[in-house]
Formats: C-alpha cells, structure tokens, sequence
C-alpha cells in the first residue's frame, strides 16, 4: 500500500472548508441585506459574521502554510504603492476594528513604493491585525517605512505587550498554536534580495505602549 501523504489531504480539505465558509457568508450578508430587526440583534449578525471572515481569512493563511513550508509557494513580487496597500488592508479589516470599538488606522510616506508579494503581505497583515483586535485596548495602528534597505511594516496596539515568558509569546497569534507568527515568519523568509532574506521582530509599539510586530522585507 502506498504511503497516504496526510498534508495534502488536510491542504484539500481546508480548501474545501473555506469553500464552505465563503458560501455562509454570503448567505449570511443576504439575510442581512433583508433583516429589520433591532440594532442589538443586527450587531449580532455583525459579529457572526466577522467570525466567518476570520475563520476564512485563517484557512486563506493555512493554505499559504503549506505552500511556503513544502516550497511550492511562486513568490510574485511587484512594485506597490505602500501608502495605497495599507489604506487598502485599513478598508478590509476596518469592520472587525469596529465591531470591538476598536480604532483601526496607518502612517505612510504617500510616495513611498517597494517592492514584496501583495497576495503574501495581505495575509501576514490581516493574521497579525486579527490577533491584535484580541489585545488592543482601543488602537491598533499600521505603519511602514524604509528602513537600512529593508521594507518595514509595523503592527501595533496599545494592548499589554509581549511577554517575557517564551510560552505566553506563542499565544501572540492564533490560538495558542504559533501557527500564525510561524506562517508570518516564513512570509518573510520567502523574500529575498541581494543575498538578504526577510524576518520578523518583536518589540514595545513607541507610540502605543503595546506590542509591535515588524516585518522585514528586502528591498
């Protein structure tokens, strides 16, 4: 009998998971579209339904997981406008920042333009900005700059910070699994330039007090 390769089945299998969870959610805006309620049970829909999009969104990253960790990820990198890509990430994710009464903003040089993977780094982004709507108290603020040859993104909230203690930083992203400052870790890695490789950096946000996740890509 030959050897069941097991990581592709499950790669298979969240596929079709979020293929599933893509069909709720539109189901689910439908029946919101023609909902009259009252404004506590619509927040209610509204919450259901950041759920699913953060459950899709997560699949989306576990997919790009397994690519990135079995190579067969085709890294695709072009010239963006940093600026207009935040502003972007800023739009999507807005609705999750809002429905926790949370402030969801960025900072960027207008001008500035590098070069990285806009599929890759629209993951990376929502996976951290998702696990900062679990500490931020009432901020999280998105930042970018070109930093000694380096594209560099920050992710910070005003929340109560890393943790010195190694096992409580695994709990930063997804879950408890790590899974998500891997899947970031590795986004970074995937680019390179010049004999230089991305990484990734925690610190203190100096702005926000809270944590400040930075991610480094070579330009």
């Amino acid at each position: 009998m030959n050897k069941v390769d097991i990581s592709v089945i499950l790669a298979s299998s969240i596929h079709e998971s979020k293929n599933a969870v893509g069909n709720l959610m539109y189901q689910l805006q439908t029946l919101k579209a023609e909902f009259e309620g009252p404004a506590e049970q619509v927040e209610k829909i509204n919450h259901i339904e950041e759920g699913l999009k953060q459950l899709n969104d997560e699949w989306v990253e576990y997919l790009y997981l397994f690519k990135l960790a079995s190579d067969g990820y085709d890294l695709q990198t072009e010239t963006w406008q940093v600026n207009e890509f935040l502003d972007d990430q800023v739009f999507v994710l807005s609705q999750s920042a809002t429905a926790k009464h949370l402030i969801l903003d960025y900072q960027c040089d207008e001008s500035l333009l590098a070069n990285f993977d806009e599929r890759l780094l629209t993951s990376v982004i929502s996976t951290a900005v998702y696990n900062a709507l679990r500490f931020a108290n009432s901020k999280i603020l998105l930042r970018a700059e070109i930093k000694n040859n380096y594209l560099v993104f920050y992710i910070e909230d005003d929340g109560p910070g890393f943790c010195d203690d190694q096992d409580e930083e695994v709990d930063f992203l997804n879950n408890n699994t790590g899974l998500g400052l891997y899947f970031t870790e590795l986004s970074a890695k995937a680019h390179s330039n010049k004999g230089k490789q991305g990484y990734i950096e925690k610190s203190t946000s100096s702005t926000l007090k809270g944590a400040c996740l930075q991610i480094y890509i070579p330009q």
